[in-house]
């Protein structure tokens, strides 16, 4: 599908990984295919061009940032297409913020788990240029709330927070079921072959890094049991270096910094509990 009038700045293919830099410190726009818009920070969102308007993924955790997002918004799709649904892919604060302005200032729809459920197969939402966002739920891994938006004519996949750069997660303590339903949830990811995939949470992806992902989840569990077999103490293996990051995830936005080690205290306790 082409979208006339756009400057394309392609940033993901499904096959080549790419790394994950440090973001800087003001948050940029990327367009991964004509008409949709990325603002990349530590909070992400972003805007799809419907034609004569925009429906929005994601309303960041600042009320305060309304005005810079709306002129932004504006500057990048055009001052005549006012937002008219706003996807949120769960219901945490950092991804509901501007709600409220979004429906106050344009009386934009409001869409989520909570407001309008969309039934397990999705619901389809087409501009009045033929462009489609279907709006998936995905349950389970993150929050009960989970959804996740998909353009499949552009490969764009907005997951929300399913996919944090290495991070499980899940927030509260594991057992088999959950970890079994991260992985097949996973699995149904990597089947849309996004060229794109754009985290909750720092730099856009593609589905490269979801296999990566998967990967890391379905190997974790036996690493721990092997560490713990050759006499490591929890201690070592979260925090003493016995199961390093792998290779390929070694340049993730902030994978060794932090989020390494909270999958393996997460797995470490599911373990040590018997519940994995």
């Amino acid at each position: 599908m082409k979208y006339a009038g756009y400057i394309v700045c392609m940033i993901g293919t499904p096959s080549i990984p790419r790394p994950a830099p440090e973001l800087p410190g003001t948050p940029r726009i990327e367009q991964p295919a004509p008409g949709v818009f990325v603002r990349i920070a530590v909070d992400v969102m972003g805007w799809v061009d419907m034609g004569s308007w925009l429906l929005v993924v994601d309303a960041l955790e600042q009320p305060e940032l309304a005005e810079g997002v709306f002129r932004s918004m504006a500057e990048s799709a055009g001052a005549d297409k006012p937002p008219r649904i706003i996807l949120n892919t769960h219901l945490h604060p950092d991804h509901t913020a501007l709600n409220a302005a979004f429906a106050g200032t344009f009386g934009a729809r409001i869409v989520n788990a909570r407001t309008a459920l969309p039934p397990p197969e999705g619901r389809t939402f087409t501009g009045d240029n033929g462009r489609r966002v279907q709006f998936i739920p995905l349950p389970g891994c993150h929050t009960e709330e989970d959804c996740i938006a998909w353009l499949p004519d552009d490969r764009v996949l907005f997951a929300g927070d399913l996919f944090n750069w290495g991070l499980i997660p899940w927030d509260r303590p594991l057992d088999a079921a959950k970890y079994a339903l991260l992985t097949k949830t996973y699995r149904r990811l990597i089947a849309f072959g996004a060229e794109t995939v754009v985290a909750g949470h720092g730099p856009a992806a593609t589905t490269a890094e979801l296999r990566h992902q998967l990967a890391y989840y379905e190997e974790l569990p036996n690493a721990v049991r092997r560490a713990l077999a050759d006499g490591c103490s929890e201690t070592e293996i979260v925090d003493g270096g016995a199961i390093p990051p792998p290779d390929e995830m070694r340049d993730w936005w902030r994978f060794t910094l932090w989020k390494h080690r909270d999958s393996l205290k997460k797995v470490c306790r599911a373990i040590r509990l018997g519940r994995l």
